[in-house]
């Protein structure tokens, strides 16, 4: 297992956390996730303007309460992730953790 994997695993517990307590995630946090879904994809750091709308739009998704992520916000940010970097976005990536924070958030409502 990668070093990015690891800590892309230890952010999706982090957002557990979060969701649990209806907290958002630090802007620290924010940044630390979108570097780490960059290096999943295997780009520079040299952002292109598609990387730098995902990165605005993940921050922006992002600074709701982890309990508040939806599934059209985890389709908003796979599609963008899959333009920006020109692939399915990687296991560990951000939109896979929306994803599996959004499943669960609906999965309490009903």
């Amino acid at each position: 297992m990668s070093k990015n994997t690891r800590s892309t695993l230890q952010f999706r517990q982090v957002m557990n956390d979060r969701a649990r307590r209806g907290e958002r995630l630090t802007d620290e946090e924010i940044d630390e996730i979108t570097r780490e879904t960059i290096d999943l994809a295997g780009t520079s750091s040299n952002e292109n303007s598609l990387q730098s709308e995902w990165a605005n739009r993940s921050r922006e998704i992002l600074q709701k309460p982890a309990n508040r992520l939806t599934n059209n916000d985890a389709r908003e940010l796979h599609s963008l992730e899959f333009r920006a970097f020109e692939r399915l976005p990687a296991q560990g990536s951000l939109s896979s953790h929306v994803m599996s924070q959004a499943d669960k958030n609906e999965r309490r409502l009903f």
